[in-house]
């Protein structure tokens, strides 16, 4: 089962979350250096970076606490954005839950499995969010992004991308964009087998969101996470069309992610869309076919 580090939040508090003061973690890598560099463009305000021992520096301009707990306490920082290695990705997130932050987004991938189930049980008993790990990011269009998913292709919209391949939501994003609609949020769920948000989480945030009316969702082979979509979609308000990477994908092939395997328990792409077909949801075989379908239903009025 995978953990849900969902805490004791109300739906809708992710949503709000996300807006809050962030730090960065490892900020002064140099990927996350970049990085941070981008979603202070795009309006993040990052307010604080953590790098064990460079207490006291700065990252253009921003400073850099030796802990997270540091950081919080001197800026009163509620969000945090991890660009880890993956022998500290699970440390990191401890770190941040025992700080106070509300929402992680870990980007972290090949983190040791074991070691982020303790830390993702660790961040619900504290009461934390985790977006990821091996999560491209948070991103509301035009206001603000957390970690790397590219807000050049994005644009406001009503309609919800929730993603568990990073990549392949790049292109659907640019199909939505194309199709005159555009992203109430789009958020990358992570590639791993564990994490710490599915779309079933995440949907009741997203019902009570006014600004989504339908929800796009791509998943992958490997897992349970389409099937437990599909019972959740199914009584859904939203409209909804999903889109799954690996149709042509050997049995016991990893593709990509090291949660897109097809193994002996299943995980394979016909089960899965024939579960989200059950519960109603068009599956999708490109990106351009899935806006389309959306646009369509909207055009039509909420289920």
């Amino acid at each position: 089962m995978t953990p849900r580090a969902r805490g004791s939040h109300e739906p809708g508090d992710l949503l709000r979350a996300c807006r809050g003061p962030v730090v960065v973690q490892g900020i002064t890598g140099r990927v996350a250096r970049r990085h941070t560099g981008r979603m202070r463009a795009y309006g993040t305000p990052v307010v604080a970076g953590v790098t064990p021992g460079r207490d006291g520096e700065n990252v253009d301009g921003i400073p850099v606490f030796g802990t997270v707990r540091r950081a919080v306490e001197a800026t009163g920082a509620s969000v945090s954005v991890a660009f880890l290695p993956p022998v500290a990705a699970a440390e990191g997130l401890v770190e941040a839950a025992e700080a106070g932050i509300r929402l992680a987004v870990s980007t972290t991938e090949g983190a040791a499995p074991h070691g982020m189930l303790a830390a993702l049980a660790h961040a619900e008993r504290a009461g934390m969010s985790v977006i990821g790990p091996n999560s491209p990011g948070l991103l509301i269009p035009d206001r603000l992004s957390l970690g790397f998913l590219p807000g050049t292709v994005a644009r406001a919209g009503p309609v919800a991308l929730v993603s568990r391949s990073g990549t392949l939501s790049y292109e659907v994003a640019r199909a939505l964009s194309d199709a005159g609609l555009g992203e109430s949020a789009w958020i990358g769920v992570g590639g791993d087998r564990f994490k710490g948000t599915t779309l079933v989480d995440l949907l009741p945030c997203l019902e009570a969101d006014p600004a989504t009316r339908a929800v796009a969702f791509v998943g992958e082979i490997g897992g349970t996470d389409e099937e437990a979509a599909a019972r959740a979609l199914a009584d859904s308000p939203l409209a909804c069309a999903a889109l799954i990477a690996g149709r042509t994908a050997p049995v016991g092939t990893v593709m990509g992610h090291a949660g897109a395997l097809v193994g002996a328990e299943g995980g394979g792409y016909r089960a899965k869309a024939e579960a989200l077909l059950a519960a109603g949801v068009q599956v999708a075989l490109s990106p351009r076919e899935m806006a389309a379908h959306l646009a369509e239903r909207l055009r039509s009025g909420p289920r």
